[in-house]
């Protein structure tokens, strides 16, 4: 990857409106000065999704993320910095070989970003490798990999449009990418060669293996799986998958596999399953919405991505015990991040995954099980039963027990009352038990009164924090006024430790930090920001309108922060008053006293 200079980032901001930009993803609408349309980084009804044309920033009331036309695409594609600078300069046909410079990030920034460009293009070209490698053996007759793909009914255009491929070859893969110009150190680093400790030579890491390449919603490939096919597979004596060891541009809990695909359909809801053929073959059969778990249970970045594109989450993993932990843990993840969850019951127990549901039964069928999919506290539900028999007493009151507390957890009552009723006519059982079981949970909750009270106590609180955050985000405001006198008095009088709230102590700083380079009322302060943080915190207080009141806000505010430290050190004074002190120093800090309440009836 190429480094440039700062002035990139200023030509792209200027070159690129941010209405023109966020308008290719968000329908907005005109309202006063601004523009306003439904958030695309949390799902909502009512827009509180705020675009400024003057200043070229845009603002989510609703969840509080913020920032300028860069920001944006980068939260929006989920890609990095530099990779949303190239991206919006490739819109406005930006020469970007202008800005490149040799030295902008220090050695090691400068050494991380080349690897992880590096392995990019090294995971392409492997991927390639092992693709030409499948196809070259599907020439051939009678060989046990052509004989596993017929098996599993991979056809060509499936093969080519996924990318899989095989992991050997009459080429060995390290001499391969050797001839593409790779070094060792590179191909250790992407994980798929290993160095031998007996002898150092490498070797594959996939070796006699099936492979299945992993993309990045952006289409790079990060990593891959591999899958054995061989008979030693029954007898466990070699794993049935490999996978990729996570580095610098792999994380698993961060990607989803064939999210790439999906995410270019209109998605009523997102199918997961476990496996990479579960996902091939729901795409192959016209379920374009089917993504992976690549083999971990749901994590907290998986359910934000979905969140992106859809509300509605069908979870279709395998239906032994371990795919159905598997699913229990996932539940919880993706219903605490808002989305509505489902789970996929087949129902003929000779076929254990979607997969082979689809190639014994076809995709009608399977459409009416997705069209049936239970809820989530169904599932939880008919879990609770399994191993459990209900003629016996003991199982009896233990399952009652169990259901109880599920229900008691479900805030809606009239939701809460129909799940009671269903459960009670599935089970044979009168609604009563279960409904006094539930209550006896409600009634252990926090009590209406108290959680009130901590409510308003906490509001309050916050209400007091809010005002000083504020008071303290107005010195911010001046700075970004671009009023040279301003600047120079605030930068005189205010310090990095007069200010309170860590959010707005940071981004002084850091503004601080950029007089030693730049004339700060002539850049723009937040395209030299790439803090995720500092931009939500900058973009807040650009929505603070000071015009016309820069020189009565900067008498106030300095006001203010006086006032704050004669407050501090008479509390100071009054506390050591308090205690066993000689005689001359009681003197000289009543005089002190003194003075400060002479000084802050004048502020008054």
């Amino acid at each position: 990857m190429a480094y440039y200079s700062g002035d990139l980032i200023e030509e792209v901001i200027s070159q690129n409106d941010i209405i023109d930009v966020i308008s290719e993803y968000v329908t907005l609408k005109k309202s006063g000065r601004n523009y306003m349309g439904l958030c695309p980084f949390h799902r909502e009804k009512t827009p509180s999704f705020c675009v400024s044309m003057d200043k070229q920033i845009f603002k989510c009331f609703g969840c509080s993320e913020g920032g300028n036309v860069i920001t944006f695409v980068m939260k929006v594609e989920n890609i990095e910095f530099w990779d949303a600078v190239e991206m919006l300069a490739e819109r406005a046909n930006i020469d970007t070989s202008r800005y490149e410079v040799k030295s902008y990030y220090n050695k090691m920034d400068s050494t991380k970003k080349d690897l992880k460009e590096t392995l990019f293009k090294l995971n392409r070209d492997v991927g390639i490798f092992y693709h030409n490698n499948l196809i070259e053996l599907l020439k051939e007759e009678n060989n046990p990999v052509k004989e596993y793909i017929v098996k599993r009914k991979l056809d060509i255009k499936t093969i080519n449009k996924f990318g899989i491929g095989y992991a050997t070859g009459k080429v060995p893969l390290e001499q391969h990418l050797s001839s593409l110009g790779y070094t060792k150190e590179e191909m250790l680093a992407s994980g798929i060669l290993l160095e031998s400790q007996k002898n150092g030579k490498m070797y594959d890491r996939f070796y006699s293996r099936i492979m299945f390449p992993i993309f990045d919603i952006r289409d790079r490939t990060i990593a891959f799986g591999g899958r054995a096919f061989s008979a030693k597979v029954l007898d466990k004596t070699i794993p049935k998958y490999v996978n990729s060891p996570e580095n610098e541009i792999y994380f698993k809990g961060k990607n989803l596999y064939l999210m790439n695909f999906a995410k270019r359909e209109k998605l009523e809801n997102i199918i997961i399953v476990e496996g990479y053929m579960d996902a091939i073959a729901l795409q192959k059969f016209g379920f374009p919405n089917a993504v992976a778990s690549l083999g971990t249970a749901l994590t907290e970045n998986q359910a934000r991505l979905i969140k992106k594109y859809t509300d509605n989450v069908i979870i279709a993993y395998d239906q032994d015990e371990a795919g159905q932990g598997a699913t229990m843990r996932g539940l919880d993840i993706l219903v605490s991040h808002g989305l509505n969850v489902k789970v996929l019951r087949l129902d003929k127990e000779d076929a254990k995954d979607p997969d082979e549901y689809l190639n014994k039964y076809g995709p009608e069928r399977l459409n009416k099980c997705i069209q049936n999919a239970i809820s989530l506290v169904e599932f939880k539900v008919s879990i609770l039963e399994k191993g459990l028999n209900l003629e016996n007493f003991d199982s009896k009151v233990k399952f009652l027990t169990g259901v109880a507390n599920i229900l008691s957890k479900i805030e809606n009552n009239i939701e809460r009352d129909l799940y009671i009723d269903r459960i009670s006519q599935k089970y044979g059982m009168s609604p009563g038990p279960i409904l006094k079981e539930v209550e006896k949970g409600l009634k252990n909750k926090p009590s209406d009164n108290l959680v009130i009270d901590m409510q308003t106590l906490n509001k309050k609180m916050q209400l007091i924090t809010n005002v000083r955050k504020r008071q303290e985000q107005y010195i911010v405001a001046l700075l970004l006024s671009r009023k040279p006198k301003i600047l120079e008095e605030i930068f005189s009088s205010i310090k990095s430790s007069d200010i309170e709230n860590e959010d707005v102590r940071k981004l002084f700083d850091f503004i601080l930090s950029l007089k030693d380079n730049y004339d700060i009322n002539k850049i723009d302060i937040l395209s030299k920001i790439q803090d995720e943080d500092m931009i939500k915190e900058i973009t807040d207080i650009m929505y603070i309108d000071i015009s016309g009141y820069e020189e009565k806000l900067l008498q106030d505010v300095l006001k203010n922060k006086k006032k704050e430290k004669l407050f501090t050190r008479r509390d100071e004074i009054l506390k050591r008053l308090g205690e066993n002190i000689s005689n001359d120093e009681g003197e000289i800090l009543k005089y002190e006293l003194n003075q400060i309440i002479i000084e802050l009836s004048k502020l008054k």
